[in-house]
């Protein structure tokens, strides 16, 4: 199952937590069974439908402790299935909430438009004063005036903040009313998981005042990561959507924004303090041998279908750890410790090690690696999709590397390698290399792509006029980001000219697999 939402909060100051867990039980019971007033469910299997979907309801009560509930929905006919999981335990006077939201599929193509399960915004509002960590949690967008612009920059600035806050600002000028309800579908979306603020006109102009470029103005929306920000600070990790975005394209615009943030929270750590009950829900769970049947071929399969990527990551990694071995061994030899510990851990300067999704990668190797590597606006194509998939943080990652690859070929290649081309360079074993294997990359096309007229004009991309004059050219070779997925697995498309004018990799196309089709593909 792929976890796509996880909120996490604690409730220290309900004035009797006994009665709140037995509030809570009451409010998940009604969620779980649609059904206004339930009471708390019983121990045990609960089998409902609602509506078109069948919903299996798996339950269990720890006295005044605490629950723990389970719910699956499957659609009639329907290739995915949901999991909601709620956990609620009493601590002391401390009531802690759990809750998560995953799918499986059999269709790995199906794009995912996501909201917070609805129980979530019930539960918050029977809380007192619900907090993750130093940041409390709101259920609706909050407005800041402009004599309170030093709120939300405290709030930013605060160490201690947990969530990720979304700013969304009025546009400026004659303006479609509508830009509130756009931040209260953003909230409704990611309550739980973030916090969301609106500034008015007034309120803009005082927050660029506070933080000038890093601020979000004209109808943008920005999503600022729980790091400290404040004037100075780096800015590109906080993602930014202008005002134009959500005209052209407001639900997919607003469906994008809740997804990355509720992914963000799929990758939080579960505290310790929800395994309290474990061992009991195991030792209670008695599921039918065809049950655990079923599910055990299912991990079986999705264990061997890993088992050859599995193997290439592990021989890679080898050849990594032995280079940068003997890369310390060299720097401790000559006297130069110091960089092998001071480079130990990435600082806001250097180059991240990580993106949170494929137009991240490509927005970061804008940022940073422009010196070996252009990329033209037009080559980020449709990346909704990807962006929005369950596997969106892997293939965004591969992709960043895959991007690095390439800048780390064209940089070499202006120090004085010259042993041969991309796809010899990877495969001399290169920290910073692309595997160089016919599943993770191709130097060009077969021969039913390069002779169809059809095919191989969607391998014409826009390039550098110092490259060629027309501004266009025909790019055959390409990084597979992934395999599997269907078609909107991600695919980058290149041309060296390490060797001409520019001594750059140029990328002409960075998007999914059916904007570049195959002869098998038609």
């Amino acid at each position: 199952m792929t976890v796509l939402y996880r909120a996490i909060w604690s409730d220290a100051e309900t004035i009797d937590p006994t009665a709140a867990v037995h509030q809570l039980a009451g409010i998940a019971a009604s969620w779980a069974k649609d059904s206004p007033n339930s009471a708390p469910l019983a121990d045990g299997l609960t089998e409902v439908e609602i509506r078109s979907q069948q919903r299996s309801i798996r339950s269990h009560r720890f006295g005044d402790e605490g629950f723990e509930i389970n719910v699956h929905d499957h659609m009639r006919g329907g290739a995915t299935d949901w999991t909601t999981l709620i956990k609620v335990v009493r601590v002391e006077n401390t009531v802690h909430c759990l809750v998560e939201n995953g799918m499986e599929s059999a269709n790995l193509t199906q794009r995912v438009t996501f909201r917070r399960p609805k129980v979530v915004h019930q539960m918050l509002r029977a809380a007192t004063k619900p907090c993750l960590g130093g940041s409390g949690l709101l259920t609706e967008p909050q407005a800041i005036p402009a004599n309170g612009i030093e709120i939300l920059t405290s709030v930013l600035a605060n160490p201690a903040r947990t969530v990720p806050v979304i700013v969304c600002s009025q546009p400026a000028g004659p303006h479609d009313a509508d830009w509130t309800p756009v931040a209260s579908d953003i909230a409704a979306g990611v309550e739980g998981v973030a916090v969301v603020f609106t500034l008015d006109q007034d309120a803009v102009t005082a927050f660029r005042k506070e933080l000038g470029d890093l601020a979000i103005w004209g109808g943008g929306v920005r999503i600022y990561l729980p790091n400290p920000v404040s004037p100075g600070s780096e800015g590109w990790r906080h993602r930014y959507y202008v005002h134009k975005r959500l005209q052209l394209a407001r639900q997919a615009t607003v469906n994008r924004i809740i997804y990355s943030v509720a992914q963000l929270s799929a990758r939080r750590r579960v505290p310790d303090v929800f395994n309290e009950f474990s061992d009991q829900v195991e030792a209670a769970s008695t599921g039918s041998a065809a049950e655990l049947t079923e599910e055990r071929d299912y991990w079986q399969f999705q264990y061997e279908l890993s088992l050859e990527e599995r193997s290439e990551l592990e021989k890679e990694l080898a050849q990594a750890r032995g280079h940068l071995s003997r890369l310390k061994l060299e720097l401790i030899t000559k006297r130069l410790d110091d960089l092998v510990w001071g480079t130990k851990d990435e600082d806001s300067t250097s180059i991240p090690d990580e993106v949170q999704d494929t137009s991240e990668a490509v927005i970061a190797a804008r940022m940073y690696l422009s010196d070996w590597l252009n990329i033209p606006d037009a080559a980020e194509r449709e990346l909704e999709a990807i962006d929005t998939a369950p596997e969106s943080y892997v293939w965004g990652n591969a992709a960043w590397r895959g991007l690095r690859a390439l800048a780390a070929y064209a940089k070499d290649r202006a120090g004085g390698w010259d042993r041969g081309g991309f796809w010899e360079w990877c495969a001399s074993g290169p920290v910073d290399g692309w595997p160089a294997t016919d599943k993770k990359l191709s130097m060009t096309e077969g021969e039913g792509v390069r002779t169809s007229k059809k095919l191989s004009r969607t391998r014409v991309f826009d390039v550098d006029p110092a490259v060629d004059p027309t501004g266009r050219l025909t790019m055959l070779a390409h990084l597979k980001v992934a395999e599997g997925g269907g078609n909107i697995v991600p695919r980058i498309y290149f041309h060296d000219d390490t060797g001409g004018k520019t001594r750059k990799v140029h990328v002409g196309f960075v998007g999914p697999h059916y904007l570049v089709p195959n002869k098998s593909a038609n």
